[in-house]
């Protein structure tokens, strides 16, 4: 598993990614891909990575947020074609083998649907905790509404205790929101 870091100059590899993300994405828990464009050129916090098999087939991407006290796992799709290999997990081992902070993540409510519910049995087999805190994840655009998640962590992260500070980190760094 190769993680390919993606810069605006590479406009083959974004413009998979791109595809990837609106297909694997409902429009309400996405950026806009000009936001994202401007993330890539400014914010150096933001990270955006192809994944790549090691004789370059591209299987997927992660975006990521370097924040001081732990890592916050943006958006993270496998494509279609390439779901079920085991390329998801490969994926999160390396992402796990590259730091020591803690990955704070957010998914779907388990309840919301059977992609859902297999997400969260994904991430629990590799090691995550899903925590039943009340979270939303804020709106990327004024149109639509706050949606209901759950908060999924690997590695120590002080929770139930330090949940609302790190809420509200992910909150003005990443959304550039303040909780209500």
């Amino acid at each position: 598993m190769i993680l390919k870091k993606v810069t605006l100059d590479n406009k083959s590899d974004l413009e998979f990614i791109e595809k990837l993300y609106i297909e694997s994405f409902p429009r309400y828990e996405r950026r806009p891909i000009l936001q994202m464009h401007q993330l890539l050129e400014i914010e150096e916090r933001f990270n955006m990575y192809l994944l790549e098999t090691e004789d370059n087939t591209r299987i997927g991407f992660v975006t990521y947020w370097m924040l001081d006290t732990f890592i916050f796992l943006d958006h993270f799709a496998i494509s279609s074609e390439q779901r079920s290999g085991g390329y998801g997990k490969k994926a999160v081992e390396k992402l796990i083998q590259q730091t020591d902070l803690p990955l704070v993540g957010e998914i779907e409510l388990t309840g919301a649907s059977d992609m859902a519910s297999r997400r969260a049995k994904f991430y629990e087999k590799q090691g995550f905790k899903i925590w039943d805190l009340p979270y939303e994840q804020p709106p990327f655009e004024e149109e639509y509404d706050a949606v209901p998640m759950h908060i999924i962590t690997y590695r120590e992260v002080g929770f139930p205790a330090n949940f609302e500070t790190i809420r509200d980190t992910i909150y003005s760094e990443v959304y550039k929101k303040r909780y209500k």
